[in-house]
């Protein structure tokens, strides 16, 4: 994984330097993460499984990326699954993988897209965490879904040392909205010491 990557993605400063990061190191992504060991995804997608069958009628992939996400949602059983990313170059490489339903752009500092609220189950791999979305963006995904979404995520270690991520799950609980399904630390990027490990979670909205 090259460190400049790494280095534009830490310390990128709001969603439009984020998205020319992203967007430049679209084309070595995948090398870059699969050599590192990347399993957030299929973790993830795993744990969504548990508790949304594979006939659900669609499941959104938030900051789906490449399409790694996707492909792994796939893997367990998902047959319609929509995607949304903010790098359009990730996009371009996403829609070639064939396992997206439809695909869109989310606008840099643009509110979450009412389309949120259509989905009962959302995927975010590896978004909610530092070089990818501040930890405000899990507020606002529960804030626009509807009761009974199922929402599985990941939280890095990284993340999880900045006082901004954590708590985050812990303080949607205590305050109501969101019941705890499923909650399990393990590996993220096991190749890479600094950010080897993350905790990926499933939460269901509540009215």
């Amino acid at each position: 994984m090259a460190s400049s990557d790494l280095t534009n993605i830490y310390t990128a400063s709001g969603e439009r330097e984020m998205r020319d990061a992203y967007d430049a190191w679209a084309a070595r992504y995948d090398e870059d993460v699969v050599s590192q060991g990347y399993i957030t995804p299929a973790r993830v997608a795993r744990a969504l499984a548990r508790f949304v069958g594979p006939d659900a009628p669609a499941v959104l992939d938030y900051g789906c990326g490449t399409g790694l996400s996707g492909e792994a949602l796939r893997q367990v059983g998902f047959d319609t699954i929509d995607g949304a990313d903010l790098s359009r170059k990730m996009l371009d490489i996403a829609q070639a993988r064939g396992v997206y339903r439809e695909l869109r752009l989310v606008e840099p500092e643009a509110p979450l897209a009412p389309e949120l609220g259509q989905y009962k189950a959302i995927a975010a791999a590896g978004v909610i965490s530092k070089g990818a979305a501040p930890a405000s963006l899990y507020r606002e995904m529960l804030e626009a879904v509807q009761p009974g979404t199922k929402l599985a995520f990941s939280i890095n270690d990284l993340s999880m040392a900045d006082p901004d991520y954590a708590g985050l799950v812990e303080q949607s609980i205590d305050a109501g909205k969101v019941a705890l399904l499923f909650e399990e630390h393990g590996d993220h990027l096991p190749q890479y010491a600094d950010n080897a490990g993350s905790t990926v979670y499933v939460v269901d909205r509540l009215g």
